[in-house]
């Protein structure tokens, strides 16, 4: 990842959020302060510029939010975020605003941002969920993980220099499964790394010698 995510507080977070809709909806989404906001972080009124594309943009209101954790290496699929079983969840808390928000006619269209990570399988449950439970369409009901978070922020990064994101001042993170690539993949060249540091070695030690004999 570019940013450690984990370590920004919520209200920053907020903060990217809705600067990043207002570079895929329209410049006048509205971010709201913290408070009794009925679960809205952002709102935007129109027709989008870019999402869910230039060719078929949503139309009419569009509500954001964004969820934050502290938590490294965290997923939509936890059972602190989602759980059928259980509405004591982080998105359980959500459904019912949602579901006011669309009785009243508020909004056509929810976006869900999180520094979690997204499998497909998840993205597919996760939508169906929040459609079934709101009664918004499967197609007005967007998911946003670190994955695509990572992306947008490349093809926008005037987004994270406004957040004040700084990657320089990050500490270079690892993960688990980028780590294990590269342990496995030293293993498979073991044979070939051995013979090669050998020679190097060999290599240098006639000159070490002759420079010991000078001296």
């Amino acid at each position: 990842m570019i940013y450690r995510y984990e370590d920004l507080g919520e209200d920053q977070f907020e903060e990217l959020i809705v600067l990043l809709c207002r570079h895929l909806l329209g410049a006048s989404v509205k971010g709201f302060a913290k408070g009794p906001d009925g679960g809205r972080d952002a709102k935007f009124v129109g027709t989008a510029e870019l999402h869910p594309s230039k060719a078929a943009p949503w139309q009419g209101t569009v509500i954001s939010q964004a969820k934050h954790t502290n938590g490294y290496n965290k997923s939509f699929s936890e059972a602190e975020f989602y759980s059928e079983k259980s509405q004591n969840t982080v998105l359980g808390k959500e459904i019912p605003r949602i579901r006011k928000l669309r009785n009243a006619g508020d909004v056509d269209h929810y976006m869900l941002f999180s520094n979690r990570r997204l499998s497909g399988g998840a993205d597919a449950d996760l939508t169906a969920y929040i459609a079934k439970e709101t009664g918004l369409a499967k197609g007005s009901v967007y998911l946003c993980g670190v994955e695509q978070l990572e992306s947008w922020l490349k093809q926008f990064p005037a987004v994270a220099k406004l957040a004040k994101l700084d990657p320089v001042d990050s500490p270079l993170i690892v993960s688990p499964d980028e780590l294990s690539d590269v342990v496995q993949a030293f293993a498979s060249h073991r044979p070939t790394v051995g013979a090669a540091l050998d020679a190097l070695l060999s290599s240098a030690s006639p000159t070490r010698t002759r420079t010991s004999s000078t001296r």
